[in-house]
This record gives structure tokens, C-alpha cells and sequence, in this order.
């Protein structure tokens, strides 16, 4: 019985198992034999956009940079002779100004005048020796003349009593006067000629000691100049840092003067910015010519606004402020130049096309050191430029633009951003005058993408 109820399992089981194989290859068959349908076309899958055309630009463009307002420079001035201050005017303190030769300090000169006089007398004195060393110098000369008179007779008496002697004529003691006679003429010449050669060494010396005294005479007139300090220039007194009566030793600190005939601005730009200049044709230098570290000099304007008005100065941007990047912003510092700080304007913008105008006005105080201004820079670029909306911009730097009614993906290099619109280069590969850049927002776009315009704005 037992037997039996296996067998009867087993069987059942054996069944159920033909029964899958069977209905898997049922399956498989009718599969393998069943036709396939052709894919059906997905479903239309055009792009409603708005587009904006690219516009030209012109190839000016103007960005602004922070600055802040630094000294031209700044004069130490310091005593250049010791002496007691015996004048100081009494307007002359911090913040009043100076004008170029206005006298800031009178030292006491009563010494250097005692000097200088007691020189003058040497001097006299020494010309006066060269000219006695002068007459004795002509008084040598004719003393030579005679001299060599008297050895030229001598000379012709010797001759003649040795004829005399040859024929005995004569004795040999005259022979000997004669020749005697011939020898003191000659010494008596010779020490004259030696007298002029000391007379001529004298006055040599003489010459010497006058040029030196003529050079302490120059530096005792400069020593008296020196008591009397000036302003060398037109500027603003920053630093006062002496009294009337008091001692004052050489190289004694007596202020500090501020040139305020010209300011700086002290700037940093952007590498990318420094590159616009570079490509500019506005500078008034020729770029060529240019070294490594120098810039070519390019007009600015330096404003700076005082509530509602805004104040103009014409600048110079003139060189590199050290030459190297800073550490810490990464930006170029660089130095503009005011030649003219009184020479001011104020900015009117017209309301109706946004132009402006510079008016002179003169009841305003000049641009002071420590004032935080701006700096407008307008440069010039060599390359095309075109304006799009900065709504096209995708992250990157990307555009999509619309070609044959496909969209085509661009990437662009943006100058400046300005409002709502952006200046890009104008490049084959990135975007073209006239070309229809994408304003509405997309999602999941991509390049050969179908789209259909239903609005152009030029």
C-alpha cells in the first residue's frame, strides 16, 4: 500500500514537470513564428522658444574699477645748516598751504656771513700776490735780457784775448780774466733764468690757492643760501615739527610738504581687464615700443559721488603699481595719474536718452588723499563684439541659438555684463551679428533639437 502512494506521487510529479518543458516551448515557438511590428514614430517633440537677434556692438567698451586717492608725492624738508630759527612765518602750520618759494624758516646767517667775508679777503689777497709775483716775473724777464747781453760780450772777449794769447799779445792771467769774466755772465744768467722758473711756480701755487678759495667762497654762499628755506613746491603742510628760536642741528626734521599741483589713484584690475588695454588702440602709446612693465597710457575718468552728484577729473591710467599680482585678490595694481586736481566737472545724465554731460564747476573742494572714487576706463577692442540678452546665458558661458529651425549649442566669452544684456566676442564657432540667440528657458535641450519661433526681436 505504502508501495503504491510513492509511485503515485512520483508520477504526478513527473507530469507537472513535462507539463512546463511543454509549455515553455509552446512559448517559444509561437514567439519565433509571430512577425515583428515596425517602430512607430515618437511623438512630435518640437520646442515652442523666443529668440532675440545678436546685435553688433561697437568695439568701445567702458568698465570701472574702485581706487582710492594717494599723494603725488611727499617732501621732507630738513635744515641743511645748524643754527638758531630766528624766523618762521605764523601761518605756517599743518593743513595751511604753501606755494613753490614761500620761505618756511630763517636760521641765523650772522656766522656764515663772517665766513664768507673773511674767504673774500683771501681771495683778495691771494690775487694780489699773483700780481707782485707778476712784476717780478716781468722784472726777471728783462734781467734776463741784459744777462745774456753781458755773456754775449763776454763771450766775444774771451775770443779775442785767446786770439792775442795764440800771438803773444797777451798774457795768460788776462786770458784767464776773460774767460772768468765769460763764467760770471753765465752764472749771472743762469740764476736769473732759475729766479723766473721759481717766479713762474709761485704764481702757479698762487693760481691754486685762489681756485680754492673761490670754491669755499661758492660753498660759504651756499652755506648763507642754505639759512633761508623754502617750499620747492606748491602743496599742503602734513607734518611741522619745528618752532621759532630753537636750535636746529644739519639734517635736523623740520616738515613734511604734500605736492598737491597732481594726485594718484590706486587701483587694481582684473588680468582679463588688463587685457582689454593691451588690445586697445586708444593708448596714446605706441605698444610695440612698450617694455615688459609699462603700460600704454590710456584716459580715465575719476569720479566720485557726494550724495546725489556725482564729481569728474580727467586722469591718466600711467603704470603698473609694483609690477607683480597681488597675493591676495589676485588683481594687477596700478596707479592713475590727476595732473589736474582743480579741474573738476560735475556729471548730468539726461532722463530722456540716458547721455551724459560733463558740467565745469569750481565751488566744490578739490579730490583730497584718502577719498575712495571710481575709476571709468573706455578701451577700444581690436575684436567684434555683439550684445546678447544675459537671460540666453546658461551656465559656462553657453548660449543656444537657433539654426535651421534646430538648436545648436554655442560657448561664448563674455567681456562685461551690463543690465539685462551682455557683451560677448563676436566668433565664428560662438555667435554671429544676427544670428537668433534662445531668451525662453528650455528644458533638456540639445544639440539638432526641433524648435519653432514664435516670437523674433531685433
Amino acid at each position: 500500500m505504502e508501495k503504491t502512494t510513492s509511485f503515485t506521487e512520483l508520477a504526478l510529479k513527473s507530469l507537472f514537470s513535462l507539463a512546463l518543458v511543454g509549455a515553455g516551448v509552446a512559448s517559444f515557438v509561437i514567439l519565433g513564428k509571430g512577425q515583428s511590428k515596425p517602430d512607430q514614430p515618437p511623438p512630435d517633440d518640437t520646442r515652442i522658444v523666443n529668440v532675440e537677434a545678436a546685435v553688433l556692438e561697437d568695439s568701445e567698451i567702458e568698465f570701472e574699477v574702485d581706487g582710492v586717492v594717494v599723494p603725488y608725492r611727499e617732501i621732507k624738508l630738513a635744515a641743511e645748516v645748524a643754527g638758531r630759527v630766528t624766523d618762521k612765518p605764523h601761518d605756517f602750520r599743518v593743513g595751511r598751504t604753501v606755494q613753490k618759494g614761500d620761505t618756511i624758516a630763517l636760521i641765523d646767517r650772522r656766522d656764515y656771513e663772517l665766513e664768507l667775508e673773511r674767504l673774500q679777503e683771501e681771495l683778495q689777497q691771494a690775487n694780489n700776490n699773483i700780481t707782485e709775483t707778476d712784476v717780478q716775473i716781468s722784472s726777471t724777464n728783462g734781467q734776463i735780457a741784459l744777462a745774456q747781453e753781458n755773456l754775449t760780450i763776454q763771450e766775444k772777449a774771451r775770443e779775442r784775448t785767446e786770439k792775442l794769447f795764440k800771438s803773444k799779445a797777451t798774457t795768460e792771467a788776462n786770458l784767464d780774466d776773460s774767460k772768468q769774466a765769460e763764467i760770471n755772465a753765465r752764472t749771472t744768467l743762469q740764476t736769473h733764468q732759475d729766479q723766473l722758473n721759481l717766479l713762474r711756480a709761485t704764481k702757479t701755487r698762487l693760481e691754486s690757492v685762489c681756485a680754492r678759495i673761490k670754491s669755499e667762497i661758492a660753498a660759504a654762499k651756499l652755506q648763507v643760501e642754505r639759512t633761508s628755506i623754502q617750499s620747492p613746491i606748491e602743496g599742503i603742510v602734513v607734518a611741522d615739527e619745528f618752532e621759532q628760536d630753537s636750535y636746529l642741528q644739519k639734517g635736523t626734521a623740520l616738515c613734511t610738504i604734500r605736492d598737491t599741483s597732481k594726485l594718484e589713484i590706486k587701483c587694481s584690475m582684473q588680468p582679463y581687464q588688463m587685457k582689454w588695454l593691451w588690445e586697445s588702440s586708444t593708448g596714446s602709446t605706441d605698444t610695440q615700443k612698450l617694455g615688459a612693465y609699462e603700460l600704454p597710457e590710456t584716459d580715465v575718468s575719476v569720479r566720485y559721488r557726494l550724495g546725489k552728484d556725482v564729481f569728474v577729473w580727467s586722469g591718466k591710467l600711467t603704470r603698473y603699481d609694483g609690477g607683480q599680482i597681488d597675493q591676495q585678490t589676485r588683481m594687477i595694481p596700478c596707479r592713475v595719474q590727476v595732473d589736474n586736481p582743480m579741474k573738476v566737472g560735475k556729471l548730468v545724465v539726461n532722463e530722456q536718452d540716458g547721455s551724459e554731460t560733463i558740467e565745469p564747476i569750481t565751488n566744490v573742494p578739490t579730490l583730497m588723499v584718502g577719498m575712495y572714487v571710481q575709476v571709468m576706463v573706455k578701451v577700444k577692442l581690436n575684436s567684434p563684439l555683439v550684445r546678447v540678452p544675459t537671460s540666453a546665458l546658461f551656465p559656462g558661458n553657453r548660449l543656444w541659438v537657433v539654426e535651421n529651425d534646430q538648436l545648436q549649442r554655442r560657448q561664448v566669452s563674455v567681456l562685461v555684463t551690463e543690465g539685462k544684456s551682455a557683451i560677448v566676442y563676436a566668433d565664428e564657432g560662438a555667435v554671429l551679428p544676427g544670428e537668433n540667440i534662445v531668451v525662453s528657458s528650455l528644458t533638456s535641450p540639445f544639440n539638432g533639437a526641433k524648435v519653432q519661433i514664435v516670437e523674433a526681436k531685433e
